[in-house]
C-alpha cells in the first residue's frame, strides 16, 4: 500500500469536516456525546471510508520507549481509488 499524497489526506480532511458539520445541522444540539461519537463513523462509512471507533494506540517517546496507551473516538483510513 502506498501512502497517501497531502492532496489526499487533506481532501479527507475536508470529508470528515463536512460530514460532521452535516451531522451536528441535521441533529442538532442536546443529544448525548455518543449520538454523535457513533453517527460520524457511520457517515464517513456511507461515504465508503473505513473507520474504526474507539481503537487504542501505543505512546512511544523519542527513544522508542513504550509510555502507555490511549484510545481514539476514532479513527478514518485513507481508501485510494485510482
Amino acid at each position: 500500500m502506498t501512502a497517501p499524497t497531502t492532496e489526499q489526506i487533506m481532501r479527507l480532511c475536508d470529508v470528515g469536516r463536512q460530514t460532521g458539520y452535516d451531522l451536528r445541522k441535521y441533529h442538532g444540539h442536546g443529544h448525548l456525546e455518543k449520538v454523535y461519537e457513533n453517527g460520524l463513523p457511520h457517515r464517513l462509512r456511507k461515504r465508503g471510508i473505513r473507520v474504526e471507533q474507539q481503537c487504542a494506540i501505543i505512546v512511544l517517546d523519542e527513544d522508542g520507549t513504550p509510555l502507555g496507551d490511549i484510545a481514539f473516538c476514532f479513527f478514518a483510513m485513507i481508501t485510494l481509488k485510482k
